[in-house]
């Protein structure tokens, strides 16, 4: 749709080249009694509305983040004369509860991610609304957004989205502002200005909310602030009070670590410092339109911090896992809040402060379990737009984060997004039309991987752009990035040959068949070493990259295998971790696999519990970010195969319940939600047998498999020994 099918007459306004947060506000009159009144509203970066001083919903910010707009200084478009599609998504709300005679619209209009000047600016805060009444003597009116508008700069008087917000509540004073009545006879005349060119649409995804609060921890007073802990890294904001009468400046600086002497950490603050000016100890303060990344948080001694909203995108946890082994248990729920701390305004992020971007790469790795072990549905179909937004319309290139602003990565672990998001879809909810959208745009992605190729390898991105290969090993990175550019090049064929078959296209198979044969013969030209079944001297992974191929022979496997015998630990990075441990598993060696995820090595999941993690560091060695979901690709692997949660298919129709027995985990129990409902597995080991419990819901073909032992599974509750 277009703006105006949308909004019909309504004016888009604009205050203007500003990033300070404005308020705009307008009065109606009612002169008989409402049936309903729908409002369809878009505010340009995040926006709080509100019908006589009451907020249309509890949603936070209103605005989900996409490619909303082409603009002028876009990267991507001026360096190599990209063409990105652009949507906007408008919000739609039944309002009839809340008008009356005589009422006030207001809005709180701050930048956001439209506005955001230092990373993507798509162009001013800009606002336009249409409220269609429908009154009980079956006729209707309309207000819309017009020259009758005013603003006024409001009480955050600097706004930066990455950094934070400095709040006057004494210099300016506005009480009563979204009242009927409220004299704005100085305030200032909006300007108008035309519709953002894109795509406009509704949209179910879940907004951001305030999930939980949390009860801070006082846990030391220094010269001049107070410490506290969340006990967990979160995002959200410190809700904060005054001490102390009078007018006062309080200060808040908040990170992820603290220093040896009980302070925050420098480096885990990510600046992410705010400013609160206020003259009233019964005014609670917090950040009103950004969210934090932290576990701790200083405030000045004139303030104390009472409790702390946890905010991220509104969605269930619809799993469980809980075993008798610490570290399992800590690894699925470690993940899940690292996970919900990364979904904001629609985007599944790589980390919530440093750069809260939608990294392809990240995305494509975890996305699986996001959807496996969430009610992420919708949130995820939200985002296989914004995937498809980034694709290059001149060259198929895939953007290295959707929506798209200039970042880095690479064309083969984050470019294969482009199919790995959309199969990940389909198999967990059963829905073909992605695999039918996503299929030649992945054929045109393709396209540029070719005229990025010499002698059939990946070597090469747009000139001045990254072309990682693996990514955030513990160590120098080894693994040469043409390698694994090339295996996700293949992979992603593989992958679009599944499209095909089940979609009924078989025409394309022969020429994907060809294709593949080309590019597994020049990795095997470039980097097999036929004395030794080596790919790349096996370095960093490289083994599991070639096996998962079907390349190499006997050795290729047994020496991945000897290595992680000897070395019991990672030494690999984001893709290299996943592929390693789910190569173990599918090919017979369940538990080395399993004393992989469990290892007490330097490089492990052990060593981040043991040093009190309680989100995914970036790194195996801690650098950067201490809140990044991309490591927990093997979190999927519990479910998978700890207990044996196996599908033919798609969407659950057609399961195998056939968990590996290994040593080290006695007791397991845990439950993912399907489209027909709950599969939970349970098995306790003891005496030399072991006893399983298996909850099938109804409308699913479903058979159990351990060792030898085989039976049908019927719906309800299946009760076995073995």
């Amino acid at each position: 749709m277009n703006a105006q099918e949308i909004f019909g007459k309504a004016r888009w306004l604009t205050p203007g080249d500003t990033t300070k947060v404005v308020y705009i506000r307008g009065e109606f009159k009612l002169t008989k009694p409402v049936a309903s009144a729908e409002l369809y509203v878009c505010g340009l970066g995040f926006y709080e509305f509100t019908i006589n001083a009451k907020p249309i919903d509890d949603d936070l910010y209103g605005t989900l983040s996409t490619d909303f707009n082409a603009y002028d200084s876009q990267h991507c478009k001026v360096q190599f004369g990209e063409e990105t599609s652009h949507r906007i998504y408008v919000k739609k709300v039944d309002v009839s509860g809340l008008l009356s005679e005589n009422n006030c619209i207001g809005v709180t209009l701050a930048p956001g991610w439209y506005h955001n000047v230092s990373i993507a600016d798509y162009g001013p805060m800009t606002l336009c609304y249409r409220l269609i009444i429908k009154y009980t003597d079956g006729s209707c009116t309309e207000f819309v957004s017009d020259d009758s508008l005013r603003f006024a700069y409001g009480n955050i008087v600097d706004y930066q989205f990455y950094y934070g917000e400095r709040q006057d509540w004494v210099n300016i004073k506005l009480d009563g502002w979204q009242n009927f009545g409220f004299d704005m006879s100085d305030w200032q005349q909006l300007t108008e200005t035309s519709a953002p060119e894109s795509e406009y649409m509704y949209t179910d995804c879940p907004p951001d909310r305030i999930i939980r609060y949390i009860t801070p921890v006082l846990m030391r007073e220094t010269d001049d602030a107070f410490i506290y802990d969340m006990g967990e890294n979160i995002t959200g904001t410190p809700i904060i009070v005054s001490r102390t009468p009078g007018v006062n400046e309080i200060k808040l600086s908040v990170s992820e670590r603290l220093n040896p002497d009980g302070t925050i950490e420098d480096y885990t603050n990510h600046g992410q410092n705010s400013t609160f000016i206020t003259d009233s100890p019964d005014r609670k303060l917090s950040l009103r339109f950004m969210w934090y990344g932290f576990r701790y948080a200083s405030v000045s001694k004139n303030a104390k911090i009472v409790s702390c909203a946890v905010i991220h995108t509104d969605v269930d946890v619809s799993s469980s896992f809980r075993s008798d082994n610490k570290l399992l248990d800590w690894i699925y729920t470690t993940y899940v809040r690292t996970q919900l701390d990364n979904m904001h305004c629609g985007i599944p992020s790589d980390c919530p402060h440093l750069e809260k971007r939608g990294y392809t790469g990240d995305g494509q790795l975890v996305g699986e379990c996001a959807m496996l072990m969430l009610d992420a549905q919708k949130f995820y179909k939200k985002w296989l737009g914004d995937i498809s937004d980034c694709q290059d319309k001149v060259s198929g290139h895939v953007q290295y984060t959707a929506p798209y602003i200039h970042s880095g990565g690479g064309p083969g672990g984050w470019g294969c997004a482009i199919a790995e998001v959309p199969y990940a879809y389909y198999k967990l909810y059963g829905d073909k039309s992605v695999l039918e959208e996503f299929l030649p745009k992945t054929l045109r992605y393709f396209d540029y991987l070719e005229a990025h190729s010499e002698n059939d390898l990946v070597t090469s991105d747009q000139k001045g752009l990254w072309c990682l290969g693996d990514w955030c090993t513990p160590e120098d990175m080894a693994i040469p990035d043409p390698f694994v550019n090339n295996y996700f090049y293949i992979k992603t064929i593989n992958r679009l040959k599944e499209f095909c078959a089940i979609l009924g296209k078989p025409e394309f198979i022969p020429n994907l068949d060809a294709l593949a044969e080309r590019k597994k013969a020049a990795v095997i030209r470039e980097y097999y070493n036929d004395e030794t079944g080596d790919f790349a001297e096996n370095v960093q992974g490289a083994n599991a990259f070639a096996v998962d191929l079907g390349l190499g022979d006997e050795r290729t496997f047994a020496h991945i295998v000897e290595h992680y015998r000897r070395e019991t630990w990672y030494d690999t990075g984001i893709f290299g971790t996943d592929i390693v441990t789910r190569v173990l598993f599918e090919h017979g060696e369940e538990q080395l696999a399993f004393d992989l995820l469990t290892s007490k090595g330097k490089y492990s999941f052990h060593h981040w519990m043991s040093t009190g993690c309680t989100t995914f560091p970036e790194y195996w060695t801690y650098k950067r970010s201490q809140n990044h979901p991309m490591f927990g690709g093997v979190v999927k692997y519990l479910f998978y195969n700890l207990l044996g949660i196996k599908q033919s298919g798609a969407g659950f129709d057609k399961l195998t319940i056939s968990p590996v027995m290994v040593d080290g985990l006695g007791y397991a129990d845990g439950h993912i939600t399907t489209r027909h409902g709950e599969v939970r597995v349970k098995y306790v080991k003891q005496d030399g047998f072991t006893s399983f419990e298996v909850t099938i819901p109804d409308g699913v073909d479903a058979d159990f498999a351990v060792g030898e032992y085989k039976q049908p599974l019927c719906a309800g509750i299946n009760r076995i020994v073995v």
